[in-house]
């Protein structure tokens, strides 16, 4: 079965595969580059630090992402003034879990950088040593929470999952001390380690607070806004009685107007900008002398809500740079694709000067759709190759307070990535960043899936979405149905697979709850109808109910030899294997997810919140890739090195779509130009200026559709 959609222009094409046949990895490309790690799975919200992962001297880059708790490993390939990393999964498998935030930093002065976490359940820290020897180790020194004395005892050293922390060395003894928010919210504590003042040594963990209002400053509760030179012990003349706790802040510490002193950058959560907070105090006594909220001063940070800086030198010219990300632990609340902001240090680290060089530092090598990435494989012109299409949780185009909370709403489209290269070389290239144009229907989380419903040989769309409705689409993206067999049931995941091998495609649907729908699929004439068959198909319920209260399904088929298998992402970013299916509504299907080495090939299954998974022999050697969306909006990829391209609008100058292709009677034309079409006389029958989409009908027959100098030949049947 083959799915026509849209044909490419005929001289990219043939380049593309031209350079497809001269490597025998699968690619994605972007028009000028190669993208230099496609598949690394996209960023969304993220943290940074840096350590020598190889043993080669030079500081690597980490790259920790909340919204799936991902860490990323690259190392550093770039001369002095050179921007080049190089993704290096393996490294990451070295590491312990991290859980929403992490802080990179040398404790105990060996030159290795430690690694402070958040303390899941405790509202604390945890920290691990780094032992690196032959290669990359970590040992749990601090577990469940470090505490410090406080009032004549040890204490938690609170740290919440909304809160970034401050670890630096604050009074210059070499040892590292710890600034966060108290209780309250509205102070900064400032926890001095005292290893060098009781041993002379920095390599212990020993803690006392030492101050309740570092730097003479408060925080409103109600706003983003820095109350100067305030330390009120009458705390309730600041803090609203409606509100205890402070919701969640980041912090910076550094000496940025080189006078000596640790200045502080500091951010709010549901606001997007950070406050440059100038310390005027001694080395003994900050305080915080005046207030900038747009930093820096030459393109401002604005992020969608609450940023979190990180200086580091990423271009390798011995001067800190500055990246900033979103922080907010609520997953909707990011940028999407231009989540990492870079700029670079145009002066020294005492007198820094930040221009900003790019909104997408990483992201812009990688496959990134925005928030969220789910993929399927499908023939969409017809040419025997699998092209990817990926839907998303949706781009942000609007946002609005609601009692004092910053609420989002997200406009989903579809990608198409489409293979042009040969069945042993596959290169995928972005295509079209609309496909479908559903993204004037304003709907959140699109799932596609594909199949002949009527037995004309090409296949219909049927698309998911967070509100629950399953749509319905014919060949040419006309709407046939928005609330398709009534499903309702929140983030539908839809999979239409012939399950029963009666040569008639059934419908799988899952869901946020975790559990699966089924409907069998039954042929009236040439169409085919679903009856629902039960609601928790082979009792799979990939719900980790420990940790959360949703799974977020998503089904996806398989075949091997005679057997069917069945794929399930899930919230908790793990990919189940089940097999052993059956139609029974009673039956419970054998989990085997710890058996895709069998498949596909051996992988560490924990790819990031709500995954996804689409199979596929991309390369005719006879085994399966597997790619593995995610929140980040990126994808993975298993059993294979795959170039994709990016690219779409240079694309779109100077292309047009005519689709489907062969056609019954009406066709559809996108682009902007002269338009005429000709019969295989050479007679014109139409001639028009265009702008956009056009649909035409046609009579049976050949036609030739040309718009200004391009031509394509159409079928209609």
């Amino acid at each position: 079965m083959k799915l026509r959609f849209g044909i490419m222009a005929f001289f990219l094409l043939c380049s593309l595969v031209g350079k497809a046949q001269q490597n025998i990895d699968i690619q994605v490309k972007t028009i000028e580059n190669t993208l230099v790690f496609p598949w690394a799975g996209g960023l969304n919200a993220c943290q940074f630090g840096r350590m020598d992962l190889d043993g080669d001297g030079r500081k690597d880059l980490l790259v920790f992402d909340r919204h799936g708790n991902r860490l990323l490993t690259f190392l550093n390939q770039g001369a002095t003034g050179e921007i080049k990393y190089n993704y290096a999964p393996e490294y990451a498998k070295r590491f312990p879990k991290l859980t929403d935030w992490a802080v990179f930093a040398d404790y105990d002065g060996d030159g290795r950088e430690d690694i402070f976490t958040y303390s899941q359940g405790w509202a604390g820290m945890k920290v691990y040593r780094n032992i690196s020897a032959e290669q990359i180790d970590f040992e749990l020194v601090v577990s469940p929470y470090l505490t410090s004395w406080q009032g004549g005892g040890e204490v938690n050293l609170i740290a919440t999952n909304a809160d970034y922390p401050a670890i630096t060395d604050l009074d210059g003894d070499g040892d590292l001390d710890i600034l966060t928010f108290g209780v309250l919210g509205t102070f900064i504590e400032k926890h001095r380690n005292m290893s060098v003042e009781l041993y002379g040594t920095r390599d212990s963990l020993l803690f006392e607070k030492t101050d309740y209002c570092w730097g003479r400053v408060a925080e409103s509760e109600e706003t983003n806004e820095m109350y100067l030179d305030t330390c009120l012990f009458g705390k309730s003349l600041i803090v609203s009685k409606d509100d205890f706790r402070h919701r969640g802040a980041t912090f910076a510490v550094r000496d940025l107007t080189g006078n000596g002193l640790p200045d502080l950058l500091l951010a709010d959560d549901d606001y997007p900008n950070l406050v440059f907070l100038k310390n005027g105090g001694t080395p003994d006594n900050a305080l915080m002398v005046s207030q900038e909220t747009h930093f820096p001063e030459n393109d401002p940070i604005r992020l969608f809500s609450m940023p979190v800086p990180f200086f580091t030198d990423i271009d390798n010219d011995g001067v800190d740079d500055l990246l900033v990300s979103p922080f907010d632990p609520n997953p909707m609340a990011c940028e999407g694709q231009n989540s990492v902001w870079l700029y670079l240090n145009r002066g020294t680290n005492k007198n820094p000067d930040f221009q900003l060089y790019t909104k997408s530092f990483l992201q812009d090598q990688m496959l990134d759709v925005g928030t969220g990435a789910f993929p399927v494989f499908v023939d969409t012109d017809g040419d025997g190759l699998s092209d990817l299409v990926v839907g998303n949780v949706g781009d942000l185009d609007s946002t609005y307070y609601l009692y004092d909370n910053l609420q989002t709403h997200r406009t989903a489209q579809l990608y198409l990535y489409k293979n042009l290269g040969t069945a042993q070389n596959p290169v995928f290239q972005l295509f079209d960043n609309d496909f479908g144009a559903l993204k004037s229907l304003k709907q959140t989380g699109l799932v596609p899936t594909f199949g002949d419903l009527d037995d004309d040989g090409r296949n219909e769309m049927i698309v998911g979405t967070a509100q629950g409705n399953l749509m319905l689409f014919d060949l040419d993206f006309s709407l046939l149905d928005d609330d398709f067999l009534h499903f309702g049931n929140a983030w539908s995941a839809p999979c239409l697979f012939d399950v029963d091998g009666d040569g008639t495609l059934d419908l799988v649907v899952g869901d946020a709850s975790g559990k699966l729908t089924y409907y069998q699929g039954v042929k009236q004439g040439s169409n085919t109808h679903f009856q629902l068959i039960t609601d928790f198909w082979g009792q799979i319920d990939v719900c980790d109910h420990a940790t959360s209260y949703f799974g977020y399904s998503v089904p996806n088929f398989f075949k091997v030899g005679g057997d069917v298998l069945l794929a399930v992402g899930s919230e908790q970013g793990k990919v189940f294997l089940f097999k052993d299916l059956s139609l029974n509504p009673g039956s419970v299907f054998t989990d085997i997810s710890s058996r895709w080495s069998d498949y596909v090939c051996a992988f560490e299954n924990r790819f990031g919140l709500r995954c996804a998974s689409a199979l596929a022999d991309l390369n005719g050697d006879g085994t399966l890739e597997m790619v593995v969306g995610n929140f980040g909006g990126g994808l993975e990829l298993m059993n294979g090195n795959i170039v994709v391209n990016q690219g779409v609008e240079e694309i779109e100058k100077t292309v047009f779509r005519v689709f489907p292709n062969p056609a019954q009677g009406r066709i559809t034309i996108e682009g902007t130009g002269r338009l005429t079409i000709t019969n295989l006389l050479g007679q014109t029958v139409l001639t028009k200026e265009i702008n956009g989409t056009e649909r035409i009908e046609l009579p049976r027959g050949i036609w030739f559709v040309k718009l200004d100098e391009t031509t394509r030949k159409v079928v209609v049947e």
